[in-house]
């Protein structure tokens, strides 16, 4: 059986910590060690928040790819058990749309969070 390559937490970690990477890389090439000053910025309080915001970014970035993925394949072997023949191919049409979407908004978010860096 052929399933998607993010249909593993790994896959999809891998490519959310790629993404923190450039992120940091944008944010480091550009501004130097000031890039750190957004972390104290408005108020040194604010630090540990957001220190915590950057290792959420690749977690969401990642369960959510995963989550939807995984939610679609599911969807399409249970239906293939229940009704082998007609049943599942309008269901894969429409997995194919949602991983294309959820590609968009990976690639959406990922440039997001690099132009942030570079601001």
């Amino acid at each position: 059986e052929l399933a998607a390559p993010t249909n593993d937490i790994n896959t999809t970690a891998a490519l959310a910590l790629l993404t923190s990477v450039a992120y940091f890389y944008a944010g480091l090439s550009k501004k130097g060690f000031g890039y750190f000053k957004r972390y104290i910025q408005p108020i040194p309080l604010l630090l540990p928040i957001n220190i915590i915001e950057d290792f959420t970014k690749p977690l969401s970035l990642s369960f959510r790819l995963f989550g939807n993925v995984l939610a679609d394949e599911l969807t399409i072997s249970v239906l293939t058990s229940l009704v082998p023949l007609v049943v599942p191919l309008p269901i894969m049409v429409l997995g194919i749309f949602a991983g294309s979407v959820q590609a968009l908004i990976f690639s959406t978010l990922a440039a997001a969070y690099i132009a942030e860096a570079l601001e």
